[in-house]
This record gives structure tokens, sequence and C-alpha cells, in this order.
């Protein structure tokens, strides 16, 4: 019975666990580009509409760093390596915690980043959707890649 109970608990954090997370499976296209900041529109999907911005941000790197965005290094990732060999990086383990938002183009306070809401956000089957004008650091995204050795060149 105890194992019962451990293993129905354990499901059920697990479940919380991926109910907390947002999803990176959003569209992605680059807009403007002028070497150092590159403007993206990215729809962000999330459980919670508080969620959507979040989803919106790290679909930008999801598809940057491991599969591609049309416009950007030929539209190759700019990871150099796969998400499984790189599981004891610490640049990229911790990137989506730790590193993303230092791309995130801000104002002149640094507080506050520049995205934008394209529209409401909408329901969509298991929660919100929202497409969000997003610009990101693309130079020190690099130049930090470069510094790691991860840069898909």
């Amino acid at each position: 019975m105890k194992r019962f109970v451990s293993i129905v608990i354990g499901l059920a954090v697990s479940g919380l666990a991926a109910l907390a997370q947002v999803e990176r499976g959003g569209e992605v296209t680059l807009l403007e580009f002028d070497g150092k900041t590159a403007l993206f529109a990215a729809e962000g999907v999330s459980a919670k509409k508080g969620d959507i911005l979040r989803s919106a941000e790290e679909t930008i790197f999801e598809r940057l760093l491991y599969s591609g965005v049309e416009g950007i290094n030929n539209g190759r990732p700019l990871m150099n390596k796969t998400r499984e060999q790189l599981k004891t990086k610490d640049y990229a383990v911790n990137f989506f915690t730790k590193r993303m938002h230092a791309y995130l183009k801000q104002d002149a306070s640094g507080k506050n980043v520049l995205s934008e809401p394209l529209g409401q956000a909408v329901s969509v089957p298991g929660g919100y959707s929202c497409v969000y004008l997003i610009p990101i650091k693309y130079n020190v995204l690099i130049r930090d890649l470069k510094t790691e050795g991860l840069l898909n060149l």
C-alpha cells in the first residue's frame, strides 16, 4: 500500500511540474535584423495567461539554439551540439533558467523587457496563446556562444 501511495504521489507531482512548465512549440518569425538586435514575432502557448510571454521568449531561443530560424545563421541552429550532447555543459543546461534574460532587449532603465503583445491572448486547447514582438540582443548571444565554444558557424 505504501508503494502504491508513493507511486500515485510521484505521478501527481510530475503532472503538476509538467503543467507549471511553458510550451516551446509556437511559431517564430524574424521580422528585423541589424546584426546587433533581432526582432521576432513569436507565439507563446501556456496553460496560464501569465506564462504566455515566457513561452514566447523560450520558443525563440529554443528555435535559435536547437533547430534554427529562417534569416538567422542560414536557418541553421546556433548551437554546435545537440541538447543531449550538452547535458554537462553549464551554459546550455541552465540557459532557460539563468541565462536567457540577459539576451532580451530592455529599456533604458534596464528593468522592463521591451516585448509587446500583438493582440489579445486567445483560448486554445489546454490553455492560451498570444503572439509577441520580442527583440533580443543577438550580438551578445553570439559573443557568449563563441566564448563557450558552442557556436555553430
